[in-house]
């Protein structure tokens, strides 16, 4: 019989039905195709030594002039450094006092309330002690994390419990570091003034409390609270509560009022666990506040990072919040606050080589989500333009909010939501001119956009997009694939990096379900193939000098570095890839018979395994046969299938996995109609 050759196109095809788009890959994950043909991609190792804390938006990794090795990573929670392989949290303080004797103590309990008026922080907040005494058989020092109480007053949990109650323990000299606040890591519904309608209670603003010591599993559920203060129709936060967890941080209306009880309006607590011990109702009041996300007009953005360099030193800007700077000379020290520089802005960068400091979506005495401003030339301190500076503004003239922005040859392109402008150094006295360089669908996110070889490649909203003199759609046969399944509440997170080793553009972005982005796509920007796959990874660094492998940090914190052995740290790593159907020619009309594949495989270890799948029309029944297990020592494959089309399944689940696919061929005759 002749040998037929199995021939597939390279890259994956997977907007299209099987049939129709013939001899090409339809689905897969973990592979790549180089040279037109394709090959499991490389593995990772995960770094022991240390990870981070929180969900990361942003990282960056360089060589500072003295020959260190920094890398800095931004999360929801901390700015963090790994300096020389030395990790230190480098999150800069949002304020600084001195308490006299801020804790209260409870017997057997290691729950410690610290008592700080007009504090300014919020629940989940991380705060730092020093130079406490001893009180109530513990010593309060180092970092927690605080759960909010009221404006005045929070609790942290020690690490062992009291020995006694007690108030107004720690001494006359607590130094209180708070930093800055936390931050969200995905896109949510706003609670607070502002979110609902008139007439419910502002968040934060409280009057009167209440002690609780019970609240029955009941519907409605009832609270006591002995001689409480609250009337009927109060709103009130309760939290601190111990056993019924299910209430706590949660903002419910006063009905029933009695001298000593009230019931939560409406909250049938039934099923919540039982209520054991503590807790404290808050009352709550003001304009425009929503205690339900499904009742909220507003959405919260993620509190996003975006890093750069002003030489060798860190710049760092919260989207929606304030810019600040590290300095590598003095690598213990934690961020600081850049004098004078915009105190909202959503994200900055350094042009270069001009060197201003470029702040986008910046205030300029209020918030201006389409004004550009920047520092003097050499000077991030300076931002008040004058006759003997370079600083300056401008605000776009199109659109409604700054997007993001790409540094490329020559300009850095600036997309708002309608339209991208290009932004260039032009000198005195304007310094940056501003060109439009059309309307175009803007990044979905502000790190979804990358530069590679002059030419800037984004991920829109419904499409792909480049940049090479002028905005085109880039094609992908992979478009609906990817976006059909996107979480667009979670767009705003998604991640674009490279692999210049492999000629690789990668996406990281979250489908429906996820908390973080939890798939990629990637694009090979010199063939064009496009493939995808599942990965926890929340952003992505291409190799440097210092670092041989590229790396990327997954949602948890854990970094990994990837293309780096041929397991998933250790364990198997899944690798699959299929094609659609394609018809066998030589059959013409007829049904055919297969009885044998010649592999056309380079095994680098371990194996990968071989189905075949036929059918005699397509959406008819599927015949599998397989899977069928290659090495480097596999000379054909023997088997006995009819039909009239066929699809080709490789897969390899191993951690010592290496392999390459070419051009396989089969022994191929007809046999018959088979109407």
């Amino acid at each position: 019989m002749p040998l037929v050759k199995l021939d597939i196109a390279p890259g994956i095809f997977a907007d299209r039905s099987d049939y129709s788009i013939g001899p090409k890959w339809k689905t897969g994950s973990n592979v790549r195709f180089q040279q037109g043909l394709p090959e499991k991609i490389g593995g990772w190792i995960t770094e022991v030594n240390w990870s981070f804390t929180g969900t990361p938006s942003d990282a960056l990794a360089w060589t500072t002039l003295d020959g260190s090795f920094a890398l800095v990573v931004g999360t929801d929670k901390k700015l963090e450094l790994i300096f020389n392989d030395v990790k230190t949290d480098i999150t800069p303080v949002r304020s600084e006092v001195t308490l006299n004797g801020p804790f209260d103590t409870t017997n057997t309990d290691a729950t410690v309330t610290v008592n700080d008026t007009n504090h300014g922080a919020e629940d989940g907040d991380y705060v730092i002690f020093s130079g406490a005494t001893a009180g109530g058989g513990i010593t309060i020092v180092g970092e927690y994390v605080l759960t909010l109480v009221d404006a005045n007053a929070y609790t942290i949990e020690h690490g062992s419990a009291a020995t006694s109650s007690t108030t107004g323990q720690g001494g006359a000299s607590v130094v209180t570091k708070y930093l800055i606040a936390v931050g969200n890591s995905t896109s949510a519904k706003g609670l607070g003034w502002g979110a609902g309608s008139w007439g419910n209670a502002r968040e934060g603003q409280t009057s009167t409390t209440g002690a609780v010591t019970g609240i029955t599993q009941a519907n409605p559920g009832v609270v006591t609270a002995t001689a409480h203060p609250f009337v009927n129709g109060d709103t009130v936060k309760l939290t601190g509560v111990a056993g019924m967890v299910e209430v706590n941080g949660v903002t419910y209306t006063v009905a029933n009022k009695a001298a000593n009880t009230f019931e939560l309006s409406g909250i049938n607590t039934t099923g919540f666990t039982a209520y054991t011990s503590a807790g404290t109702a808050t009352k709550q009041w003001g304009w425009g506040y929503s205690a339900n996300v499904s009742n909220s007009n507003v959405t919260l953005e993620p509190d996003l990072w975006s890093l750069s360099l002003w030489g060798e030193d860190l710049i760092a800007t919260r989207r929606n919040g304030a810019t600040y700077t590290w300095d590598a000379t003095a690598p213990t020290a934690r961020a600081t606050i850049i004098a004078n520089a915009p105190t909202n802005s959503k994200m900055s960068f350094v042009s270069v080589p001009d060197r201003h400091l470029v702040c986008l979506g910046a205030e300029n005495g209020s918030e201006d989500p389409l004004n550009v401003r920047w520092s003097d030339q050499e000077d991030n301190t300076t931002w008040t333009a004058s006759a003997t500076n370079t600083a300056g503004s401008n605000r776009l003239s199109q659109g409604s909010k700054i997007i993001g922005a790409v540094q490329t040859r020559d300009q850095t392109l600036v997309f708002t939501d309608d339209a991208a402008f290009g932004m260039y150094f032009q000198g005195p006295p304007f310094t940056f001119g501003f060109r439009e360089l059309g309307e175009s669908a803007p990044p979905i996110s502000q790190n979804a956009a990358i530069e590679v070889n002059g030419i800037v490649y984004w991920m829109g909203n419904r499409h792909f997009y480049m940049y090479d003199g002028t905005i085109k759609i880039l094609p992908s046969p992979v478009r609906d694939h990817v976006f059909d399944a996107m979480d667009e509440s979670l767009a705003l997170l998604t991640y674009a990096g490279i692999n210049r080793r492999f000629t690789e553009i990668i996406w990281l972005y979250a489908t429906v379900g996820a908390t973080a982005p939890n798939k990629y796509v990637t694009v090979n920007y010199t063939t064009g193939e496009w493939a995808f796959g599942s990965w926890d990874r929340a952003v992505w660094q291409d190799d440097l000098s210092w670092m041989d492998y590229p790396f990327a940090i997954s949602e948890t914190g854990t970094l990994n570095y990837h293309e780096n052995g041929t397991s998933d740290n250790g364990a198997t790593m899944t690798t699959t890839l299929e094609s659609g159907v394609f018809e066998i020619p030589e059959a013409g009309e007829k049904l055919f018979m297969l009885d044998r594949v010649i592999p056309d495989a380079t095994i680098g270890g371990g194996s990968m395994t071989v189905s075949l799948i036929v059918a005699k029309y397509p959406g008819g029944p599927e015949t599998t046969k397989g899977p069928y297990t290659v090495t480097g020592d596999t000379e054909k494959i023997s088997m006995r299938m009819r039909g009239r089309q066929v699809r080709l399944k490789l897969d390899s689940s191993g951690t010592e996995d290496s392999w390459k696919w070419g051009v396989a061929r089969a022994s191929v005759r007809p046999d018959g109609r088979g109407f």
